[in-house]
């Protein structure tokens, strides 16, 4: 009885799949470094690919092994990059069935058994091929042994042997082998690049296609090559062969993108309702709650980056046009979105039920949304700096009596008066709670006070007191023993730091700065050196003290008589009230290597107790 025979359907990503180094999209860098390697004949003993997946790993170690064991139709050829596909050694490596071309799946083989197989193996010369080549896939699963027993073959292969690893997690191979090997890092594919070659290969199958459908197919595959002809395979079975902005959406679970836009918007706006409406539709839609936050997000990304002139290429024309609407919006507030719109979609996750989590975060969008931005606010406030807003009066007076009015009380009132101003619209209660905070953090402390009379510091010296003011006690110290004074002109320090400077230094002198004052501090490092720091300076004048005070006539007398003695400090005068020496007190005992600690302005009282 005759069968019939059905043809075996060869899905896209294995018919396309390159056996060639021209057909390899995207990976310039790497078909430029082998192409030189093998006309120059300098061509390594180990490689090692990295990347996402689909980009073309697996399939470059073929192609490689492939050009290295070539002979060419005529049967004499040698290594190159354009293997002929036609010879007995390319045919057989495409078919997978080479004796010397043994190819190793770590995931399954992990242990150090498989790895001395291979060792074993590579001591034999190559039974038909040029050259015995190992390709091992997956090589960050290998056991630490594994690894280890991989190492000394690694590094002294025999002469015939090559060893090609692909691996998706580069971090998790031991440094001790990434040495050893030439390292290739292939890159997703540019959304371009990826566009024609899936306009190339649709008119190849006679599918028809959107170009708004492909570009939103490629920009789900993420730069590979393998997901997006996966993708393709799939929405071409799922619209017969014609494939539409629709097709993709279903086939994603993705809502409708100009409805999502329209949600966007309608928060913005501020309308609840109609935004509720349109996440309703796309629910019902069969669209995930998730990845409609998802979606939002691309939007507001989108629309920001517009905001901010920059380049947009991965979006088709008719969308532009709604992203530029929701552009208009301003920075600030699309700023705001993303960050409840990033928050949102972790609560999404954790809640039991994600349509209601996405209609509350939803109400809270369409809420905050139309909520003023702080520069605007303060666009509404009076022309009265906020630095001149006096701290209110602190003194304490009789009971019973009352203050007079201050300053900062009446421009209290004209700040609460600008508020009930603003463009006729009814500020939500966190507003008036921002009035307060305003105020209060206007009002400086008294070390605050003391900052901005300052004009600010004059000298690094000023920067370290101020932080023993603020009980920064360790940041003082750090100042005094670290820092280079290059320059400062309040408010912008630059200094230089010490070999053995804390890396964080810079960053806290700035914390501390803008914390307590009303100007807004830069601090630079410079690779310049500049004044010696406050440590060795008060070395140094302590040094020249001490120098002076040897020369004190007492003193020298002093130190000819006590050999070994030494000045080691200057005691400044004491005031009347404080001298406690009496002119009968006895003279201590002093004898070798004894300090003497001298007070130079009390030079009658200490000539006195020399001659008695």
């Amino acid at each position: 009885m005759e069968q019939n025979s059905v043809a075996e359907y060869q899905v896209l990503a294995r018919k396309y799949r390159p056996d060639n180094f021209d057909a390899l999209i995207g990976q310039d860098a790497l078909v430029r470094t082998l192409s030189n390697a093998i006309t120059l004949n300098r061509l390594a003993h180990a490689f090692i690919l990295t990347g996402v997946r689909g980009v073309g790993k697996t399939t470059t170690a073929r192609i490689l092994a492939k050009g290295l064991n070539c002979i060419g139709s005529d049967g004499n050829s040698g290594p190159t990059m354009q293997p002929c596909n036609q010879c007995e050694p390319c045919l057989s490596i495409q078919a997978a069935q080479h004796v010397d071309i043994l190819e190793m799946d770590a995931a399954s083989h992990t242990g150090v058994d498989d790895i001395r197989e291979i060792i074993d193996g590579s001591v034999y010369r190559p039974v038909s091929a040029r050259y015995k080549i190992y390709i091992i896939d997956e090589v960050h699963m290998l056991s630490k042994n594994a690894f280890n027993a991989l190492l000394k073959t690694l590094e002294e292969p025999p002469e015939a042997v090559k060893f090609i690893f692909a691996t998706t997690e580069i971090r998790k191979v031991p440094i001790t082998i990434l040495s050893r090997c030439q390292r290739f890092d292939l890159r997703r594919v540019p959304l371009d690049l990826l566009i024609s070659h899936l306009d190339k290969i649709c008119t190849a199958e006679k599918i028809n296609s959107q170009s708004d459908a492909i570009r939103l197919l490629a920009y789900a595959a993420g730069g590979s090559v393998r997901d997006a002809l996966s993708l393709l395979d799939q929405a071409s079975a799922l619209g017969s062969n014609d494939i539409t902005v629709s097709v993709i959406e279903d086939m994603l679970g993705h809502a409708n993108s100009d409805g999502l836009m329209d949600l966007l918007h309608s928060c913005l706006n501020g309308d609840i309702q109609t935004a509720l409406t349109s996440l309703k539709k796309a629910v019902d839609s069969g669209a995930e709650p998730e990845q409609i936050l998802s979606d939002l997000m691309d939007f507001t990304h989108q629309a920001s980056l517009i905001a901010s002139n920059s380049m947009l290429e991965d979006v088709s024309e008719s969308s532009k046009e709604k992203l530029t609407i929701l552009a208009k919006f301003g920075i600030p507030r699309l700023a705001r979105c993303w960050q409840i719109l990033l928050k949102g979609h972790q609560e999404i996750k954790a809640a039991p039920r994600p349509e209601s989590a996405a209609q509350m975060l939803i109400i809270r969008l369409a809420y905050t949304a139309p909520m003023p931005t702080p520069s605007e606010i303060l666009d509404k406030l009076p022309n009265t700096p906020l630095e001149k807003i006096e701290p209110s009066n602190t003194k304490n007076t009789p009971s019973g009596e009352s203050e007079p009015p201050s300053n900062s009380d009446n421009t209290t009132k004209e700040i609460s008066e600008s508020f009930s101003s603003i463009s006729n619209q009814t500020l939500p209660v966190e507003t008036s709670e921002m009035v307060s905070k305003t105020k209060l953090e206007s009002e400086p402390s008294p070390v605050g006070a003391n900052l901005a009379n300052k004009s600010k510091f004059e000298h690094l010296r000023d920067i370290a007191e101020f932080c023993e003011q603020q009980g920064a006690l360790i940041l003082a110290a750090d100042i005094r023993k670290h820092v280079e004074l290059v320059k400062l002109e309040a408010p912008h320090l630059e200094l230089h730091l010490v070999s053995d400077a804390p890396e964080d230094l810079p960053g806290k002198i700035a914390h501390i700065l803008n914390t307590n004052s009303n100007e807004r501090w830069i601090v630079a490092v410079s690779d310049t050196p500049g004044l010696p720091t406050l440590q060795k300076t008060d070395a140094h004048t302590q040094q020249q003290k001490l120098a002076a005070a040897a020369e004190h006539p007492v003193a020298k007398k002093l130190l000819e008589t006590f050999q070994g003695a030494e000045v080691v400090d200057v005691i400044p005068k004491l005031n009347q009230d404080n001298q406690t020496a009496s002119t009968d007190t006895q003279t201590p005992e002093l004898g070798k290597n004894t300090k003497i600690a001298l007070d130079m302005e009390d030079t009658e009282e200490r000539d006195k107790i020399y001659d008695a």
